[in-house]
């Protein structure tokens, strides 16, 4: 009789134990589903339902976010957003916003793992564009770059001298800006979608399982891809700034002073 009774009770706390895992993996799966399409849709409010407070305010989560997007290309390029003129920053914000809305496109949930109070969800997404390839600078945006150089070069020098580098700067970013960018968009739209295995860490907070953390894992490239496409423009539109006028190596602001300096011992 004890030993019919213990085979019951072993039975019967298997089927619990089996029954609260398949329950745990269910909801695991729905937050990871509900997180994933919220990303694919760009909706906050869907997405801050699946993640923890804090997750939703780290950087993989900003960067998402087009406003936080055109901030940093404005900061990286160290210059105030409104210095820029109205078309320059329509144009940037036409492209973070092209970004962010190609970044997901769909999901495929490959792996799920739990145990205890985490659980580990391992996907495979499909982005709207490669990172790696638009985080380069198109030979053809280098050329255009180069080619304002040469026509507008004693504009810039004129500038710097009766205004200062500031203003320079100013008339270079809002001339090339919109161009740069502009390529970059094109690229984005060209671009053919690309494959990135992710592994999403949750967590059962107060009953509910929530992201709490998200690991790009593709190939030959660190995570970050959405920053990396932004980064792409801010890095263009430097290598304008920096380009060399000169075969000594002189940058814009340095070159602008030393043909400043010439026109005046000249007079």
């Amino acid at each position: 009789m004890c030993k019919r009774l213990a085979t019951v009770l072993m039975t019967l706390l298997t089927v619990l134990l089996l029954t609260g895992c398949s329950a745990d993996k269910k909801a695991v799966t729905e937050a990871a589903e509900g997180f994933l399409n919220g990303m694919v849709a760009n909706d906050k409010e869907v997405v801050s339902q699946y993640v923890s407070e804090e997750f939703m305010k780290s950087e993989t989560m900003q960067l998402m976010d087009p406003d936080y997007l055109a901030d940093a290309f404005y900061a990286a390029m160290n210059v105030k957003k409104e210095d820029m003129n109205e078309e320059t920053q329509k144009a940037v914000d036409a492209y973070v916003g092209e970004v962010v809305e190609r970044a997901y496109q769909s999901f495929e949930i490959q792996d799920i793992k739990v145990q205890d109070t985490t659980a580990a969800v391992t996907v495979n997404i499909t982005l709207g564009y490669d990172p790696d390839a638009s985080a380069q600078i198109p030979e053809e945006t280098i050329d255009l770059i180069s080619q304002y150089q040469s026509d507008h070069y004693d504009e810039l020098v004129s500038i710097y001298t009766d205004e200062g580098e500031n203003a320079m700067y100013r008339k270079l970013y809002n001339d090339l800006i919109p161009i740069v960018v502009g390529k970059m968009q094109e690229a984005l739209a060209a671009d053919t979608t690309t494959e990135e295995k992710t592994i999403l860490t949750l967590e059962k907070v107060d009953g509910k399982w929530l992201i709490t953390d998200l690991e790009e894992n593709r190939p030959g490239a660190a995570a970050g891809s959405t920053e990396e496409a932004a980064t792409a423009a801010t890095t263009s539109t430097e290598y304008a700034a920096e380009t060399e006028y000169s075969s000594d190596n002189s940058t814009t602001a340095e070159y602008a002073e030393e043909a400043a300096t010439d026109g005046e011992y000249s007079e």
